[in-house]
């Protein structure tokens, strides 16, 4: 079983340099830890996850995310015992091949609605950002939050990804141009 936590590090309650980089870039988490500590304790007894690669493991409030190696789905799917008693320790458990493109994962997730558009920002500390849009229409047809959208998504793909419906951008550019006006109007005022 390959896991993004090392088994030793596991065993030992103690990262390993390059396990404790992953964590403090943000490559892992806490949490990945949690989850690679419980499925080494509890899957023993499973001989077929040794072919298992787990990349990520994600929780929200009430859903599990396991981001397996392409292929790697069945392995998890066919182990019914082991994956009611996930279910039962960390709740409703989604499993996602990765890492995927971007676009991929996003109409997986919101069919059979499909998003607007997708925009990357590139930040000044060399990461990058994606804000990927939905239209107003498709928000009671898309089953996850926005919230559980952002966080799927980013474990699958790697990359921080936020998501905004078109009626929400309408606000802000309607708040933006009150402002401009209220701008205005001072230089106005402040030239008299």
């Amino acid at each position: 079983m390959k896991l993004p936590v090392c088994a030793f590090d596991i065993e030992s309650d103690m990262l390993c340099p390059s396990c404790q980089d992953k964590l403090d870039s943000g490559a892992i988490t806490d949490f990945d830890v949690e989850f690679c500590k419980w499925l080494i304790e509890n899957g023993k007894q499973y001989p077929e996850l040794e072919k298992l690669t787990l990349l990520r493991a994600v929780k929200t409030d009430s859903l599990l995310i396991l981001v397996v190696k392409k292929k790697n789905r069945d392995i998890l799917q066919s182990e019914e015992e082991l994956m009611s008693k996930i279910a039962e320790e960390f709740g409703e458990v989604l499993i996602m091949e990765g890492p995927a493109k971007l676009r991929t994962v996003v109409r997986s997730l919101i069919q059979p609605a499909i998003e607007v558009g997708v925009n990357s920002l590139y930040l000044p500390n060399g990461f990058k950002e994606s804000i990927v849009m939905l239209r107003t229409g498709d928000r009671e047809r898309i089953t996850y939050s926005k919230e559980q959208l952002r966080a799927i998504v980013s474990a699958v793909v790697g990359e921080s990804v936020l998501f905004q419906y078109q009626d929400e951008r309408d606000t802000e550019k309607e708040e933006e141009k009150e402002e401009d006006e209220f701008d205005k109007r001072m230089k106005d005022f402040g030239r008299r």
